[in-house]
């Protein structure tokens, strides 16, 4: 998180109030932060505290997902959603895709509905079938 952020260990030491041999071995698994320097690292790097207790595809989830939507992801069942689809097959994934679409298209429909604007599909008032 510190490369991505193009932090060398002494600038992030200096923003974190370390010494800056303390996070080469937090880097190498030789040391454990406390909680309180954690949330100082995560106020360096402009990231949430949770970051730092994900699993590695967990992880990779959420570099893959834009950070706009990272917030609206933060809800434990889209988590296991996103664990779920990891390996998935591609043809499962795009199946799972065009469910979700039309699950949010009929969602949308009964939005309309519910504010009682016609829908195209439902006859329209004053609409009279013309005998032959």
């Amino acid at each position: 998180m510190r490369q991505r952020k193009e932090f060398t260990q002494k600038t992030l030491a200096k923003m974190a109030g370390v010494d800056y041999t303390y996070i080469g071995k937090i880097e190498r698994g030789e040391q454990l932060p406390s909680l309180k320097v954690l949330i100082r690292f995560a106020e360096c790097l402009s990231l949430p505290l949770n970051r730092f207790f994900m699993d590695e595809a967990t992880w990779r989830l959420v570099c893959l997902a834009p950070a706009d939507i990272y917030k609206g992801i933060q809800r434990e069942n889209l988590w296991e959603l996103l664990r779920l689809l990891e390996g998935a097959a591609e043809e499962d994934i795009s199946l799972l895709t065009e469910i979700v679409r039309v699950l949010k298209k009929h969602r949308e429909i009964r939005v309309v509905r519910k504010e009682g604007l016609p829908m195209v599909a439902e006859p329209q008032i004053g609409y009279k079938r013309k005998n032959k």
